[in-house]
């Protein structure tokens, strides 16, 4: 792999998952555009060798600029932004309407267990506190999957902060629930995109030794 790829753009690689993501990519000598929040510290993404862009999503504004200061290197998207109703919702439908606009192919979109099909998977006690968050996400999934990006959608389970990494697995499987580790969340987005075949794919993230299939079924990882 080598800089003679595209780039990848991550909104937000302030968070652990999008900075595990961008030591990955750095690693690996791919270019990476480090989507950060407008007051985040950029030191230790700056470290890694990323280009570093602040814009908020909620601002369409924003991120047609991103997007189109960089439209000529053809970026590949990650759009793991998330938290507040305004990032869930708008923040998200912003990402993806700007990266039809400005023709980007590759995207990968995260988004919950519980959205879409999934909804049986989400514990109804945890749904009682993030509905709000699931359902701003199943929009986003509805959205993505109308355009004619190369898209794969990601539903991490529940996400843990530990100071031990797990063993996380994709699953093609709506009906498994579990948690995952953040770091760990940010090694499964990696393989996702180095691997073409999960373009159109929805994939539940998971750690293998947090996790369930609510049917009693067996974790069989995804074929990638």
């Amino acid at each position: 792999m080598s800089a003679d790829l595209p780039p990848v753009l991550i909104a937000y690689a302030d968070t652990d998952t999008g900075y595990r993501l961008a030591q990955l990519l750095r690693r690996s000598e791919r270019n990476v555009i480090a989507v950060m929040r407008p007051r985040a510290d950029t030191a230790l993404i700056k470290k890694l060798g990323c280009t570093v862009e602040r814009a908020d999503p909620t601002e369409r504004a924003d991120i047609d600029a991103v997007l189109g200061a960089h439209a000529n290197h053809s970026p590949e998207v990650v759009c793991a932004i998330g938290g507040t109703p305004a990032l869930n919702t708008q923040g998200n439908l912003n990402i993806i309407a700007a990266a039809v606009e400005h023709r980007v192919r590759r995207f990968v979109l995260l988004t919950s267990v519980g959205c879409g099909d999934s909804i049986a998977a989400l514990d109804p006690f945890v749904k009682a506190f993030v509905g709000k968050a699931v359902r701003a996400k199943n929009w986003a999934e509805a959205q993505v999957r109308t355009t004619d990006l190369d898209w794969t959608i990601i539903r991490p389970g529940g996400m843990v902060r530990r100071a031990t990494r797990g063993t996380p697995i994709l699953v093609e499987n709506p009906n498994v629930s579990g948690h995952i580790n953040v770091v760990d969340l940010g090694d499964l987005i990696f393989q996702v995109l180095n691997s073409p075949s999960t373009i159109g794919r929805t994939l539940t993230a998971v750690d293998d030794a947090r996790a369930s299939d609510i049917r009693g079924e067996p974790l069989i990882p995804a074929e990638l």
